[in-house]
C-alpha cells in the first residue's frame, strides 16, 4: 500500500509509484553492493597490483584508488550521446563497462588496505561499512571504536569482541543491544552495567551472574569456572545463555527516543515508519535500511547518511541531496541515475564513475542549459519506455548476487538466481578437517601458528591467522576462532531480527504490537509499556 505521505513526496519531485513491494525494491537495490568479497587484481591503468571488489573475471576496467583518484584520466572522455532510439538502461549499462571502476571505495585510509565503503580508518583489516576506527579487524558497521574484532553496528567500542548492537562499551565480549557498559560477557539489552556476565535486560547493575546478585569475590568465583580462553569453556557458556536468554521477555522493537515511528533499531528518530537500523538524528522517512546521523526526506534507500537528505531509490548516499536512483552517490546533489558519483558533483543524469563534475549526461559535458533541455527530453522518452521511475535492473548488477549483501538479508540458492538471469560466484572451499588444527586455548598459540592453514569447521572456507590478531585475541583473552571471518560475519547477521515486522500480541497484557519478532518465534515479546516494567 503507497500512503498519502508516500505519493506526496514522489508527486512533488514528478516522480511516478513503485511498481515493486518494499522487499523487492529493497533486493535490488541491495544487488549493486558488494561488501566484503575482495580479489587480488592488476590495475588498469598502472599495471599494478592491488585488492579490488570485481572478480578477474569480471569485464570491467578496474583502477586502483590511487589511480582512480588521480588527474591522469577523465571520466567525460567516455561521453557519449544520448540515443532516443534506445532504452535508457541500455545506453547506461554499455557506459558503464566502458568507463573505468574504483577498485575498493576506502576513503583516507591509514594502513587499512583491506577496508571497503569506510573512511578514516587506521590500522584496521577487513573493516566494512565502518568509519573512524583504529585496530580493528573483521567487523561490518563500526564506529569510533578501537582495539576490536567481530563487530557489527556497534559504536564507540575498545576492546571489544563478537559484539552486535551496541554503543559505548569497553573489554565486552559477546554482547548485543548493550550500551553504557564494561568488562562484561554474554550480556543482551543491559544498560550501566559493568561486571556482569549472561544477564538479560539489565540496568545499572554490577557483579551479576545470569541476573543474580553477588558479591565481588563470589561473581569473580563463578566467572572464572567459564575461562573463556579454552573453545569447551566457550561453547558451554554459550549454550548456557542461550538457554537463559529465551526465557526472558524482550521488548517488541528497540525503538529509543523517537517519536511516531515504525521498525527496529531505532535512535532519536522522528516519523519514521517501517525503518531499520537508523541512528538520528533522523526525520520523515519511510522504507528505510542503514542510515543516520543529520538525515531526512528519505524514501527507499538504504545505507545513508551525513546530512543526506530528499533522496529516493539510492544505494549508499553520504553528504548528498536531491538524489534519485543511483549508486554511491557520495558529496553530491540533483542527480539521477548515476553510478558511483563524488566529491561535489552536481546536476548529473545517467552518469558513471565521475567525481567534481556538473551537468553531463551519459559522462557527456553539456552547457547548463543544454543540460536541462536534454535532461527535460530523455525523461519525457523514459517515461514512453516505461524506465522512468524504476531503479537500474537487478540483472544488471556488476556483482553475482552471492557476494552482495542482498544475499544476506534476501537469500537465493544458486538455481533461483541463475533462472533470475543473476550472476553467480562459486568459492574456492576445502574439505572440512583437510587444514592444520585450531588450538584448543590462546595460551597454546605460538609464532608457528602464522603460516598455518585452517579450514572453517563450518564451510570449509580457508583462513589463516595474522600477529595482529593473536595479539588481539591474547588482550581478550579468546581462542582463535575456529570459523572463518565471513562465516562468522553471516553468524551475526543471522543474529539479528530481519528488516521486517509482524503484529502479535505482547505475552503480559494481550495488547497488539507490531515487532520484529515473528509470530512463530520461541521468544516472549512484551509491549514497550509491559517491558519498562520489567526491567525498571
Amino acid at each position: 500500500m503507497i500512503t498519502e505521505w508516500e505519493q506526496e513526496f514522489l508527486v512533488k519531485r514528478n516522480l511516478s509509484l513503485p511498481t515493486l513491494c518494499v522487499e523487492e525494491s529493497h533486493r535490488r537495490r541491495l544487488a549493486y553492493r558488494n561488501e566484503r568479497r575482495l580479489y587480488k587484481d592488476t590495475c588498469d591503468l598502472t599495471g599494478k597490483s592491488m585488492i579490488s571488489l570485481y572478480s578477474p573475471n569480471k569485464n570491467f576496467k578496474v583502477y586502483s584508488q590511487e589511480a582512480w583518484w588521480s588527474d591522469d584520466w577523465d571520466s567525460r572522455s567516455y561521453g557519449r550521446n544520448y540515443d532516443f532510439n534506445k532504452p535508457f538502461f541500455e545506453q547506461f549499462q554499455a557506459l558503464k563497462r566502458e568507463v573505468p571502476r574504483l577498485s575498493l571505495m576506502n576513503m583516507k585510509a591509514e594502513n587499512s588496505e583491506f577496508c571497503n565503503v569506510t573512511t578514516s580508518n587506521k590500522n584496521c583489516y577487513l573493516v566494512f561499512g565502518g568509519d573512524y576506527n583504529e585496530d580493528c579487524i573483521y567487523s561490518v558497521f563500526c564506529f569510533h571504536s578501537k582495539n576490536c574484532s567481530d563487530l557489527y553496528w556497534v559504536n564507540r567500542a575498545e576492546l571489544c569482541y563478537e559484539c552486535v548492537d551496541c554503543d559505548d562499551i569497553y573489554n565486552c565480549r559477546f554482547c548485543a543491544h548493550t550500551y553504557n557498559s564494561r568488562d562484561s560477557d554474554f550480556l543482551f539489552d543491559c544498560r550501566g552495567c559493568s561486571d556482569c556476565f549472561g544477564c538479560v535486560g539489565l540496568r545499572n547493575k554490577r557483579y551479576c551472574f545470569f541476573n543474580k546478585q553477588y558479591s565481588k569475590e563470589e561473581y569473580q568465583t563463578k566467572v572464572a569456572d567459564y575461562d573463556l580462553r579454552f573453545h569447551e569453556n566457550l561453547k558451554r557458556a554459550e549454550e548456557d545463555f542461550l538457554r537463559f536468554k529465551i526465557e526472558k521477555p524482550n521488548r517488541a522493537n528497540f525503538i529509543i527516543s523517537c517519536e511516531n515511528c515504525s521498525g527496529n533499531n531505532l535512535i532519536n528518530c522522528k516519523n519514521c515508519f517501517d525503518c531499520f537500523d537508523v541512528d538520528g538524528s533522523a526525520e520523515d522517512m519511510r522504507s528505510i535500511i542503514l542510515a543516520g546521523w543529520n538525515v531526512q526526506n528519505l524514501l527507499r534507500t538504504d545505507h545513508s547518511g551525513h546530512g543526506t537528505h530528499d533522496i529516493y531509490e539510492v544505494q549508499s548516499a553520504a553528504s548528498s541531496v536531491n538524489s534519485y536512483f543511483g549508486t554511491y552517490v557520495w558529496n553530491s546533489y540533483d542527480t539521477f541515475y548515476c553510478d558511483m558519483v563524488v566529491n561535489n558533483s552536481h546536476d548529473l543524469f545517467g552518469c558513471c564513475n565521475m567525481k567534481k563534475s556538473a551537468y553531463c549526461i551519459l559522462n557527456k559535458q553539456y552547457s547548463k542549459e543544454e543540460y536541462f533541455d536534454l535532461k527535460a527530453r530523455i525523461i519525457e522518452h523514459m517515461k514512453s519506455t516505461g524506465e522512468w521511475g524504476e531503479f537500474f535492473p537487478i540483472r544488471n548488477s556488476p556483482f553475482a548476487y552471492n557476494e552482495t549483501i542482498a544475499n544476506d538479508y534476501l537469500p537465493l540458492t544458486k538455481d533461483v538466481a541463475l533462472k533470475a538471469g543473476l550472476q553467480w560466484q562459486d568459492e574456492e572451499l576445502k574439505k572440512m578437517g583437510s587444514g592444520d588444527k585450531v588450538p584448543d586455548s590462546i595460551d597454546e598459540v605460538g609464532e608457528d601458528i602464522y603460516g598455518k592453514t585452517f579450514v572453517c569447521a563450518e564451510t570449509g572456507r580457508p583462513y589463516k591467522v595474522n600477529e595482529t590478531e593473536i595479539k588481539l585475541y591474547k588482550r581478550l583473552s579468546v581462542p582463535v576462532p575456529i570459523l572463518a571471518p565471513e562465516t562468522r560475519n553471516v553468524a551475526r547477521f543471522n543474529s539479528r531480527n530481519p528488516w521486517r515486522s509482524w503484529q502479535r500480541k505482547c505475552a503480559k497484557c494481550g495488547m497488539s504490537v507490531n515487532s520484529s519478532f515473528a509470530p512463530n518465534r520461541p521468544e516472549v515479546v512484551y509491549c514497550e509499556k509491559c517491558y519498562m516494567a520489567e526491567v525498571y
